[in-house]
């Protein structure tokens, strides 16, 4: 699937917990995505994190959509305080 396509960088980051969750997001959306280095990271965090983190890369023509994705809010947060004034109306 991303075997033809020019991958380019979405976003870095300092562990492999913080990689996987932003592919689960983006597999979420149907956006396919790879950590670069996944086995080193895996096998060695600190050689890892010293080569600047982890990198998720996707294909250049999802690189927005994937931007988006990763910048959206956490869905589990509580809501804005909009709903805290109505239930005490």
């Amino acid at each position: 699937m991303l075997e033809d396509k020019d991958l380019v960088a979405v976003g870095t980051f300092e562990n492999l917990s913080e990689a996987e969750v932003a592919l689960s997001l983006l597999a979420a959306e149907g956006i396919a995505a790879v950590i670069k280095d996944q086995p080193l990271a895996s096998l060695l965090p600190p050689i890892a994190l010293a080569n600047g983190g982890l990198t998720v890369l996707v294909a250049e023509d999802e690189l927005e959509r994937a931007r988006e994705v990763l910048a959206q809010p956490d869905s589990t947060e509580a809501p804005p305080s909009d709903e805290a004034g109505a239930a005490g109306a």
